[in-house]
């Protein structure tokens, strides 16, 4: 256990140090403001990742500027515990090696897993994922002790992590059928059935309990209540996640407006063939195969710089996996279909769209978790290898394994490294700054819209200003509520609803800072002093990694700024 030790202490030590120190986009300003105040989130909740998320914060004592910074933290520990746990995963795989050619592979597979592009992101910032994947390597190391010890208490405590794991994400879900080449064999051995699977179902059905606290707080009507689901009827349509477009499995590409690209991923075929086509060129390759070779080879972004990690990583998980099959066949089906169901399989049932408006690689962490596996036993195959002879041999082939998790650490720091990153905290300032007191500010997407919930929820900033979501208000509600408050209330949009909706209030939005206010119809635009400029105390440093989201929004206030002469 001491491995177990200093592998978690030392992931758990680089992702806080290179931890977001405030809120970050997407999904994480609402996970931290839900969390905050217990609030409802989108479907279909995550009650046990928000029941942690808040006894974290409360160590914050009340102070508002620790909630974010302690939130982050739950992730950074979740995913350092994970790399520890990975470690003791490997060394079950690699027991039949000596101490050394099985503990040094183990720490080299973990290490990768740890600057890892996919698993390093989910870990500094409030997600799911990093808690989620906890859950999954905790399933699956007690699965693999189960099978050495025959404890059927390990069983029990497998179904009660699996149902509590549901309440962080379903994606928890996918480890089950990689625990069956290990749990089932021993079961049948010891015939136990009877007594194992009944307590074992309803320790399961306790897990999933935390998820009572959504309609008892969906009751109480705090302000974020998306969905209401207070009744059953709505509970039930909540947990379905009704309010989302549901993928088929055929056609592969379902979505109209994705037709326009059809040719550019199906060489003109059609039917079956072109479905086919499009499933293996883009959701299998693109938004599959290119996310593994991301993590485990390298990645170029056009945009900022190139992250090299050459392919050495990908050669030890390939050599793992080709190795393994003829080392242990149950052992090589266990990680295969962790590897398929957090992959290849999860790919073919999400049937993306063409194109989706974020990377999407943190659903197919699981199949990465799983080929750091095989990092580290095609380590544990390289060092046993006969043909090693002589001492200085083998040291230059264990440097060579070091220098994998090496590449990737050095490759992979810069741009996971957001311990001194404020544009998006203060990109949200910018949209909640120029707003009149009192004022309505109507929002389309999730990154104009969670920061400043959590600005509002959290901070206590501009908490005079009421924000709408046209996704979550509805368009018919949203655009009567704009008519009726305007002469009553200043009345703001958001540069993501301009872009969408801007063409019918032609000629009367006004720019302010990174929003636009929305004036009457008979107003003189040319009479008007225009776009001030709000006084907003910007953080943001040259030396700063700006993501592709904050550049976008950074290039919108600056072209704000130059089309109004300022």
């Amino acid at each position: 256990m001491v491995g177990f030790a200093l592998l978690s202490t030392l992931a758990t030590a680089v992702y806080l140090l290179t931890m977001d120190r405030s809120v970050s986009w997407w999904d994480c300003g609402e996970f931290i403001s839900t969390g905050w105040l217990l609030q409802v989130g989108h479907p279909p909740g995550a009650p046990t990742y928000q029941l942690l998320s808040h006894l974290f914060m409360l160590l914050s004592f009340g102070n508002p500027m620790l909630v974010a910074p302690l939130s982050n933290a739950l992730s950074a520990l979740s995913a350092g515990l994970t790399v520890g746990i990975l470690y003791l995963t490997i060394l079950e795989f690699t027991s039949h090696h000596s101490p050394f050619t099985s503990h040094l592979p183990a720490a080299v597979g973990a290490l990768c897993y740890l600057f890892c592009d996919t698993a390093w992101f989910s870990a500094v910032e409030s997600e799911v994922y990093s808690l989620g994947m906890l859950f999954c390597a905790l399933d699956l190391w007690l699965a693999l002790r189960y099978r050495r010890t025959g404890n059927h208490r390990l069983l029990l405590l497998i179904a009660l992590l699996l149902g509590l794991g549901v309440g962080v994400h379903l994606m928890t879900l996918l480890v089950a059928p990689a625990l069956l080449p290990i749990v089932l064999p021993t079961l049948v051995r010891r015939r136990r059935w009877g007594l194992i699977l009944p307590p074992a179902a309803l320790l399961f059905l306790l897990g999933l309990t935390t998820y009572l606290i959504i309609p008892l707080r969906a009751a109480a009507n705090p302000p974020i209540n998306e969905g209401n689901p207070s009744t059953t009827e709505a509970f039930m349509r909540y947990m379905k996640r009704d309010q989302y477009a549901k993928a088929p499995l055929y056609p592969r590409m379902w979505r109209e407006r994705d037709a326009a690209n059809w040719d550019d991923w199906t060489y003109g075929l059609d039917g079956v063939a072109g479905n086919a086509a499009y499933y293996v060129n883009y959701q299998l390759g693109y938004m599959y195969g290119r996310y593994l070779m991301y993590n485990f080879i390298g990645r170029e972004n056009l945009k900022s710089h190139r992250v090299v990690i050459f392919i050495l990583p990908f050669l030890l998980g390939l050599w793992g996996l080709l190795r393994h099959r003829k080392r242990s066949r149950w052992g090589f089906w266990t990680v295969m279909l962790l590897f398929l169901f957090g992959g290849a399989i999860l790919n073919l049932y999400l049937n993306h769209p063409c194109y989706e408006p974020r990377e999407r690689d943190y659903a197919y962490i699981l199949s990465f978790y799983a080929f750091a596996i095989w990092i580290g036993v095609g380590t544990a195959e390289v060092l046993s290898s006969p043909r090693l002879k002589g001492s200085l041999t083998r040291c230059i082939v264990v440097l060579l394994t070091l220098l994998a998790p090496l590449l990737m650490a050095c490759g992979n720091w810069s741009d996971h490294d957001r311990h001194n990153c404020h544009s998006v905290h203060d990109i949200a300032m910018a949209h909640l700054q120029p707003c009149d007191h009192g004022a309505i500010l109507i929002t389309l997407g999730d990154n104009d819209t969670f920061p400043l919930w959590y600005l509002q929820q959290v901070e206590h900033q501009r908490t005079d200003i009421d924000i709408y979501n046209i996704n979550l208000t509805g368009g018919a509600r949203t655009m009567q509520l704009i008519e009726s408050s305007l002469g009553h209330r200043p009345v703001y949009f958001s540069q993501y609803f301009v872009d969408r909706f801007g063409m019918y209030y032609e000629g009367r939005l006004r720019c302010k800072g990174l929003c636009w206010q929305l004036l009457p119809a008979d107003t003189n635009l040319s009479s008007l002093v225009t776009c001030p400029s709000p006084s907003i105390e910007w953080h943001i440093t040259e030396s700063e990694y700006i993501d592709p989201v904050s550049a976008r929004f950074l290039d919108t206030w600056h072209r704000n700024l130059k089309s109004c002469d300022i």
